[in-house]
């Protein structure tokens, strides 16, 4: 498995996938779940338009887990 980072033009994510297609298919779920907020506040759904498919770099990777830590944290 690769990690693959997957964006739109304001919002991006990390995945875990075997190949560039199932990537792009996992992006856009949880591209998804993270525009609720803009689905609410516009009150329809909203298109996800990925721009960007491509393996992480380790630096984008470490600082999604810092994030993830520090978020975990506050949540205590």
């Amino acid at each position: 498995m690769t990690t693959y980072y997957v964006a739109t033009l304001a919002r991006y994510v990390l995945v875990d996938a075997k190949d560039v297609a199932d990537a792009r298919e996992l992006g856009h779920a949880a591209l998804h779940e993270l525009y609720a907020d803009t689905r609410q506040r516009v009150g329809k759904d909203v298109p996800i338009n990925i721009k960007t498919v491509r393996p992480a770099t380790d630096d984008e990777i470490e600082f999604q887990r810092s994030h993830d830590g520090a978020v975990a944290g506050e949540r205590r």
